[in-house]
């Protein structure tokens, strides 16, 4: 099994980066959701079915061996994670894919979200990843600001028009 190195946990020994346990660790995870998805998409709001669905997701994704998540814990507990997916691209290459990303607000700036990408990537490299992917909400500057940073750069765009109910 995969484990991140220990050099990247010795910079920061109060935040750990492991493998998701799905027993110990998916209550957390899910209390996470609400502000991960009603802050990335306004108007969304998370409902007992989204918890549902996210919770079998989160069990999947821990038999699935295409799928790893990761968690950075601190004293105080989980204080993130991060959701990855390895796929083939339309050339039948490995491709990996950063499904989902979050960082608690007590952490944030402290450097947790580098940390977790940089071991996602360390992951996806292991499992002969080509390359790693993701989407961002394009209001999301701090998120924008880190994945740049990072080396990521804009490869499409995704656009979406809103439809008036009833007529033009």
């Amino acid at each position: 099994m995969w484990e991140p190195s220990a050099e990247k946990d010795r910079e920061a020994a109060e935040v750990r980066i492991r493998p998701f346990d799905y027993v110990t660790d998916t209550a957390e995870i899910l209390s996470f959701m609400p502000e991960l998805y009603e802050s990335n998409f306004p108007g969304f709001v998370v409902d007992v079915d989204f918890m549902a669905r996210r919770r079998n997701q989160l069990r999947a994704a821990a038999r699935d061996p295409s799928q790893m998540v990761l968690v950075a814990e601190d004293p105080l507990g989980l204080c993130g994670f991060i959701w990855l997916v390895v796929e083939q691209d339309y050339r039948h290459r490995r491709r990996g894919e950063v499904s989902a990303i979050y960082v608690h607000p007590r952490m944030r700036g402290r450097g947790v979200g580098r940390r977790l990408m940089e071991a996602g990537e360390e992951y996806l490299r292991s499992s002969g990843c080509h390359s790693v992917m993701l989407m961002v909400t394009a209001a999301n500057q701090v998120a924008l600001g880190l994945y740049e940073s990072l080396g990521y750069e804009i490869t499409r765009h995704q656009m979406e028009k809103r439809l008036p109910r009833g007529g033009r």
